[in-house]
């Protein structure tokens, strides 16, 4: 029995430690946004239209 449950979980421990860590997540600042996404993310974030505006301003410039 110890031996079937070795034979599944050291694979199993030996791959999961392969898989990337939370710390190389990519660094999101200098992504482009098109127009529609910048709508989108603006939107999310206000809800009064000059706030948008203010926003979308805010990205492009």
């Amino acid at each position: 029995m110890i031996k079937y449950f070795i034979v599944f979980l050291l694979p199993l421990f030996i791959v999961s430690c392969g898989y990337p860590d939370i710390d190389n997540v990519p660094d999101f600042k200098d992504t482009k946004l098109n127009d529609e996404e910048l709508l989108d993310y603006c939107s999310i974030s206000n809800t009064d239209k000059k706030d948008i505006d203010k926003c979308i301003n805010d990205y492009k410039s």
